[in-house]
């Protein structure tokens, strides 16, 4: 497809983004879609049927409602398998971080109510605690995950803490709501987030978010080892090297979106 003097086709694109945008939160009519990324009817339901077409979208018959099709948990799988492109763009930095704390470097993204290791580094100690490559949690467990949810849009993060099932990986593990709550909100304020075995009994987690330019998590960057290792002091040196990788990487991100 060629690009119009005018630009249309990269509003095109643009445009049918925004509709895959607004199916991740939850599946909607044609009239809700529309309304949410602020096109004509007639415009909207040409991009869904492209994106239909092109297995990105899917249609219950019965309702009507529109959702993410296969095309997108594609996206996700490769993703999943470590073929995310701002991964790919920030392996220094991860090696870096990696080499500089000598523990374990992973990077988390969401899959629904879970959470998903997408990029690994381990640490060259003998004893050290690992994420595994392509390894699902739930989304509440851990630095990371609690990172992916404080740093998600309010709106969502309630509809997914509405009926999200707490349940324990370790008797670390938060399994209260209102505790739960009160931790994301202290995370958003700081910009840091710490697990003590919430995941992995005798593993310590210190996360940081990698964001959009809106300030949402795109993914969530950790420093994982034991806690024999990670005192007080180390804690707060890994601190400070996992917030400057993750802005620098964040940076870059944001950057990358904005340019035309």
């Amino acid at each position: 497809m060629t690009e119009t003097p005018d630009g249309s086709t990269v509003r095109a694109v643009s445009r049918a983004i925004d509709i895959l945008f607004a199916l991740g939160h939850n599946p909607l009519t044609l009239g809700d879609v529309a309304e949410v990324v602020s096109l004509s009817k007639p415009t909207t339901y040409r991009l869904l049927s492209t994106l239909r077409a092109k297995g990105m979208v899917v249609q219950d018959q019965a309702s009507g409602h529109y959702g993410l099709g296969p095309g997108c948990f594609h996206l996700m799988s490769s993703i999943s398998n470590g073929n995310a492109g701002f991964i790919f763009e920030a392996t220094d930095a991860l090696e870096q971080l990696r080499d500089v704390t000598a523990e374990t470097v992973a990077v988390h993204v969401r899959a629904g109510r879970s959470r998903i290791c997408v990029k690994e580094l381990p640490s060259p100690h003998l004893i050290r605690y690992i994420a595994g490559v392509g390894v699902s949690e739930g989304i509440h467990t851990g630095s990371a995950g609690k990172t992916l949810l404080a740093f998600m849009p309010e709106a969502e993060r309630e509809r997914l803490l509405k009926d999200l099932p707490l349940d324990p990986t370790t008797p670390n593990t938060i399994t209260d709501l209102e505790t739960l709550r009160a931790q994301l909100k202290s995370i958003a304020a700081a910009g840091i987030a710490h697990s003590h075995g919430e995941r992995a009994v005798g593993a310590v987690g210190v996360t940081a978010p990698i964001t959009d330019a809106n300030g949402f998590a795109l993914a969530a960057l950790s420093v994982i080892g034991p806690e024999g290792r990670l005192g007080k002091e180390k804690i707060a040196e890994i601190e400070r090297h996992v917030r400057e990788v993750a802005a620098r990487i964040s940076a870059t991100v944001s950057g990358a979106s904005e340019v035309d």
